[in-house]
This record gives structure tokens, C-alpha cells and sequence, in this order.
């Protein structure tokens, strides 16, 4: 019997790529050949995917093995018990000296009182090729994972890569990784079998889309602690929309547009966090804010485009412009083929590294988290309340500047919603959206209206679409006059 945390990560393997790290895995002759046999149990309404929680089953020659899983904070981090049993009959009572196990127990009485057990939910069958590398500061072994995952008449095919630490640092496992990432092309991954299977089962998307979720740390919890949930969070965020569209199946415009905005939601709260703590922790190197500051802004290229072409042009079609050419720029990088870049993954995995290095020793020992909180939000209350009530002096650009800036606060608010009763900040979390939603749009009509006027010379009809652009802006304005208004008469944010 044996419980343990997981230190691993998951990369997708691009097809013609496959031959060459399977020489490289296979080339010394100690790669070690592996049938894995799984499946997975859960109850009809999968309360255990839900919970976070995977129960398995797997057949490894002649014996049977049977594991829980269960997701930790962090990219690499995963818990794992397993046991090993006489046949294939599971057995939940293995697990119940594990806190895990416990939940488990607990999920499986509450469902039997509904008259439902657990079922074999997906199966998989894997061929997997194992090499251990010994490099410097670790033990990691190197597997490549290739067959099927199956549920129900639905199939999903698995080609991947993953890295786990036998011992050792989980520094030197990325290190490790990333050398392997230069060499045969990886794209970081941060699924497991498990999510991807109970998708299919379900029908849902291989890579679903993720919204930003409020991250978990204690109101005791250091500032180290805390801003180390706090990025755990937004790299998840960022991490699942880059792999949906890094995905060969991501060709949907629809779920596209989603996961691109998305990814520059993560973003966004990702360097509002930095703000929001600095002082606290150490600033990360230059170099990984740039690449974050680069990717937001490419990725912003795709989502003007598709605000043109799927918003305003629908819009002055429908008010009865003229026939016009779309003014829509250069075709951007396709977000697709963003994701899959060396440079972005090379990005991820960067910040993934500094993640792990974070430590207690970087923060002011005599600094408190409450304390931090209560005076950034409260400092960035003050400023945007004075630049609301200046609203009237404000062009184009300074608006801009306003709406990252009430962006930059919401964020802020729910990075340290732990610290504060729900209730309490609903009403202001209210004004920040409405804010934040009406200079939206004052920034996407001005940014129509801007592409627009560059047609006037060639295409004079243009000029319907300034106007009606125009007239279009001096209502929002409006709109976000009494909406900052409203957000610059309310009281300080936190007590």
C-alpha cells in the first residue's frame, strides 16, 4: 500500500515527432515496455469527477492494482494511493487512512442512499514506453503513452508525454522537461486521463472551456501562501484555454473566440496579481512579464478581429449600411498555431518554474496578508474614485487606461475573496463589473470606429459606418457616466 504525492508533467507528443523521442526513449536499452489495462469507476452523476476525485482500477500483467487520485493546488502536484488487490473487484475501504479515501467513502454513502453504485464510467488501454533519466538534481522517468481512452460507442485517441519525479527536485524535473519540450516540439498539457475520459463519457468538449474560479488559501495564510494560490489559479486558467486551443480539434471560430478571450482574461489577472501583491513577494524576471505583456497583446490582434467581424459588422448590416469591406487588420497568428509556438511554451513552462521556487524566505517577515490587502485595495479605490469623477476630462485613451485600471481592481477583489465575507463585497463587485462592461464597450466601438476611418478614403460610404459608430459611443458614453459615478460614491472595499 502506498500514498504518496505525484510530482509529474503531461505534455501532447505532435505526430511526426513520435518516431524520434521514441529512438531517444528506446536508443540505450533500458526503456521498459508497459500494457496498462484501466478503468474507472464512478456513480451515474459522477460524483466523484465532480469531487475532484479518481477512482481506478488497473490491470498490470497478472495482477490489479486499484488507485484514488485527487487534484492538489499546483501545476505538478497530485495525490495518489494505491493498493494492490486480488482481483478485480474494488474495494473503497482500501483508501480510508487517506483524507482523500475519506471524502470517498463519504461520496459513495451519499449516493447509496439514492439508490445509486459505482459503475466502470471509461476504460483505457495504453501501450507505455518508460525510460528513467538521471539528470542533475533528479530522477525522473520519461513515458510515452500511446492507445485509447473508450466510454460507451465514443472513442479518443492518446498520444502523450509525461515526466515523473522518482526523487529529488521538481525544479530540475522541468528543467529536465523543457529540454525535451526544445527537442521534439511537446505542448504542455494540463489534463490527465481521467478528465479526458470523463469528458467523453459525458460528450463534453476533449478540452472544455475554463473560467476564472476563485483561488483557496486560508484568512491565516501567509503572503508567500497565499500569492502562491493566487498563481495556481491564474496558471490553470491560462493553461486549460491554451491547451483547448493548442488542440488539433480547436477549429470551432465560436469556442475559439471564447478560449482566446479567456486566456486574456488569465492573463490579466495574472499581472493583476502581481500588482496586487507586490511588496510582498518577489518580483518574477523581466523576461517572463514581457512574454506575458507580448502573448496578451497578440492574442488581443484575433479578438479585434473577431469583434469586427462578428459584432459591428452585423451591426451596421442590420442599421442599414452600404455594402462594406470588412476593415479588418492583417490577419493575426492563429491562436492555434500561438499556443503551439516554442516561445509560448517555452513561456508556460517558464512560469511554471518560477511558481516552484517561490518561498517564505522572499517576504517581508513582518508584513500580514490582511494588511497588504486592505491597503492596496483601499490605495486603488482612492485613484480610480478620483479619475470617475474626472470622467467629463477623459479621451479615448485615458478611458482605456480607466477600464484595465477597474479591471485591474475587480481582479484584485476576487484574488483576495478569501479574506472577506461574500456578501460584504458583492455591491461593490457589482459596480466594478458595470464599470468595467460599459467602458468595454466604449473601447470596441472606438476601436470599430478607428478601423472604419481608414476606409473613408477609398470607400467614402464609409463614412456611414463613422457615424452611426459615433452616435453609437456618445450613448455609451452616457452609459458609463453613471456607472463610474455610481462606483466612485462607494465606500472603501474592505474593512
Amino acid at each position: 500500500m502506498t500514498a504518496l504525492v505525484e510530482i509529474e508533467l503531461k505534455f501532447l507528443l505532435p505526430a511526426a515527432r513520435r518516431a524520434a523521442l521514441a529512438v531517444e526513449l528506446t536508443g540505450r536499452g533500458t526503456a521498459q515496455r508497459t500494457l496498462l489495462q484501466d478503468i474507472y469507476l464512478d456513480t451515474p452523476d459522477l460524483h466523484l469527477a465532480r469531487a475532484g476525485l479518481a477512482w481506478r482500477l488497473r490491470r498490470e500483467g497478472g495482477r490489479w492494482v486499484q488507485a484514488l487520485k485527487a487534484a492538489r493546488a499546483g501545476a505538478l502536484e497530485r495525490f495518489e494511493h494505491e493498493v494492490e488487490l486480488s482481483d478485480a473487484n474494488a474495494d473503497a475501504q482500501a483508501h480510508a487512512d487517506t483524507a482523500p479515501g475519506r471524502e470517498l467513502l463519504a461520496l459513495l454513502a451519499a449516493a447509496h442512499k439514492q439508490g445509486h453504485a459505482p459503475t466502470p464510467c471509461f476504460s483505457t488501454r495504453v501501450l507505455r514506453l518508460t525510460r528513467r533519466v538521471r539528470t542533475r538534481g533528479a530522477v525522473v522517468d520519461v513515458m510515452l503513452d500511446e492507445g485509447r481512452v473508450q466510454a460507451g460507442g465514443r472513442e479518443l485517441r492518446l498520444r502523450e508525454v509525461e515526466f515523473e519525479l522518482v526523487s529529488g527536485s521538481p525544479l530540475a524535473l522541468l528543467a529536465l522537461a523543457e529540454r525535451w519540450r526544445a527537442r521534439f516540439g511537446l505542448v504542455l498539457d494540463p489534463r490527465n486521463k481521467a478528465e479526458r475520459g470523463f469528458a467523453l463519457a459525458t460528450g463534453a468538449p476533449d478540452a472544455p472551456l475554463r473560467k476564472a474560479a476563485t483561488p483557496r488559501y486560508a484568512q491565516g495564510a501567509t503572503v508567500t501562501a497565499a500569492f502562491g494560490a493566487v498563481l495556481d489559479e491564474c496558471l490553470a486558467h491560462l493553461g486549460r484555454n491554451a491547451i483547448a486551443l493548442a488542440s488539433p480539434a480547436a477549429g470551432d471560430p465560436t469556442a475559439r473566440g471564447a478560449h482566446v478571450h479567456q486566456a486574456r482574461v488569465a492573463i490579466r489577472r495574472l499581472r493583476s496579481a502581481l500588482s496586487a501583491f507586490r511588496d510582498g513577494v518577489a518580483a518574477p524576471p523581466p523576461e517572463l512579464v514581457d512574454g506575458l505583456r507580448a502573448l496578451f497583446a497578440t492574442l488581443g490582434e484575433s479578438r479585434d478581429r473577431d469583434v469586427l467581424d462578428s459584432g459591428v459588422a452585423a451591426d451596421l448590416a442590420r442599421a442599414g449600411a452600404p455594402p462594406l469591406p470588412l476593415p479588418l487588420p492583417m490577419a493575426p497568428t492563429d491562436p492555434a498555431a500561438l499556443m503551439r509556438e516554442a516561445a509560448t511554451q517555452r513561456l508556460l513552462l517558464d512560469w511554471l518554474r518560477w511558481r516552484t521556487a517561490l518561498s517564505d524566505d522572499d517576504a517581508p517577515p513582518d508584513l500580514s496578508l490582511k494588511r497588504l490587502a486592505r491597503r492596496r485595495l483601499r490605495r486603488w479605490h482612492r485613484a480610480l474614485a478620483t479619475t470617475c469623477r474626472a470622467f467629463e476630462e477623459l479621451d479615448d485613451e485615458a478611458l482605456h487606461e480607466l477600464r484595465k485600471r477597474v479591471k485591474r481592481q475587480r481582479y484584485a477583489l476576487e484574488l483576495f475573496a478569501p479574506l472577506q465575507p461574500a456578501d460584504r463585497l458583492k455591491p461593490y463587485r457589482r459596480g466594478l463589473a458595470a464599470a468595467q462592461q460599459a467602458l468595454g464597450e466604449i473601447n470596441d466601438l472606438v476601436v470599430a470606429r478607428t478601423a472604419y476611418q481608414a476606409l473613408v478614403a477609398a470607400d467614402p460610404a464609409a463614412w456611414f459606418a463613422v457615424g452611426w459608430l459615433t452616435a453609437r459611443l456618445a450613448e455609451a458614453r452616457r452609459r458609463a457616466r453613471e456607472a463610474l459615478g455610481r462606483l466612485a460614491m462607494h465606500p472603501a472595499p474592505v474593512r
